[in-house]
């Protein structure tokens, strides 16, 4: 994705711990100034250790909390103009980190039992505990339908506001109890999926706002990049790369159908008068067969490219 950029300057929106860092810092030895943005404060402790095996000795390193959506503002923290185009390459690799389902403390995971918290990082104003208990079973169905594009959305909603009547909804294994085992969903190629992914995927992008932040960051990253500059985005679900598409396209000066882009991101059809990037592949990449070998979860994973001009 940044094979022909040279990276002076290289911002990972999403930095987790850093894998994905590491690999590009290590193939682009001409990085001057590396800057790695999350919400969760436990990646930050994990990437500063990370990073420091690839560091050399010309490069500064920048590492902001906060949430993507606002990086032309965190950028205003460190040296250099960054946040209005000064940046060679951006990557945002969307969703849940595989660190933050394996700590099972905090909630993401249905197949161990946890506090039903969910949130990334402590900007987040709710917790799936109090999304669950408080929200109207209106609100509840709305999420599941529109957010975890679960089909039985409106039964779910309703056994939770029936339960919560009674007890209070504050465990992952009660949840994924109330949902119920034994029906499974179907997720491409005849594929099945635990009943209570699409329930948890919902829930976990209603608490971090995952959807808006995207919406904000994209036109951001986008007056960040230098001539030339790339940004890649990786998504994980429909939800996602249907906001990525649109962006893009929107950004490209690309004529829209409107059949895929519903609700409050309607405005995403509006035409742009003059591109701002070109887009570098016309389909998304898929992971091949070495990738899934080493990192299943990738199955999902589609990446999106686009240069500004």
């Amino acid at each position: 994705m940044f094979a022909h950029v040279a990276l002076q300057t290289y911002l990972d929106s999403t930095l987790g711990a850093a894998g994905h860092a590491q690999a590009l810092l290590q193939e682009h030895p001409e990085c001057e100034h590396f800057v790695g943005i999350d919400v969760d404060p436990t990646a930050h402790k994990v990437a500063a250790q990370q990073l420091k095996q690839v560091q050399s000795p010309n490069m500064l390193i920048n590492l902001l909390q906060g949430n993507f959506g606002s990086m032309q503002q965190l950028l205003q923290q460190v040296p250099g103009n960054m946040q209005a185009g000064g940046v060679n390459g951006i990557l945002l690799d969307l969703g849940i980190s595989s660190m933050q389902v394996d700590q099972a403390h905090r909630g993401f995971s249905f197949s161990q039992d946890a506090p039903l918290d969910m949130r990334m990082g402590p900007s987040a104003e709710v917790s799936a505990e109090q999304v669950l208990n408080t929200w109207s079973e209106a609100e509840l169905g709305q999420i599941f339908r529109e957010y975890g594009e679960e089909r039985h959305w409106k039964g779910i909603a309703s056994r939770v506001v029936e339960t919560r009547q009674t007890t209070s909804i504050k465990t992952t294994s009660q949840l994924v109890s109330l949902i119920g085992g034994s029906r499974k969903s179907k997720q491409g190629a005849g594929k099945q999926i635990h009943p209570a992914t699409r329930v948890f995927q919902a829930l976990r992008i209603a608490v971090n706002q995952e959807l808006q932040m995207l919406e904000q960051g994209l036109p951001a990253a986008i007056d960040c990049l230098a001539p030339q500059g790339r940004l890649a985005v990786i998504s994980f679900h429909s939800l996602e790369d249907r906001i990525v598409k649109r962006a893009f396209l929107k950004a490209a000066g690309k004529t829209q159908p409107a059949g895929d882009v519903y609700g409050p991101y309607l405005h995403l059809l509006e035409e742009q008068a003059t591109a701002a990037v070109k887009l570098v592949h016309k389909k998304p990449i898929r992971p091949g067969e070495e990738e899934l070998r080493v990192n299943p979860r990738s199955r999902s994973a589609k990446l999106r490219v686009v240069e500004r001009l």
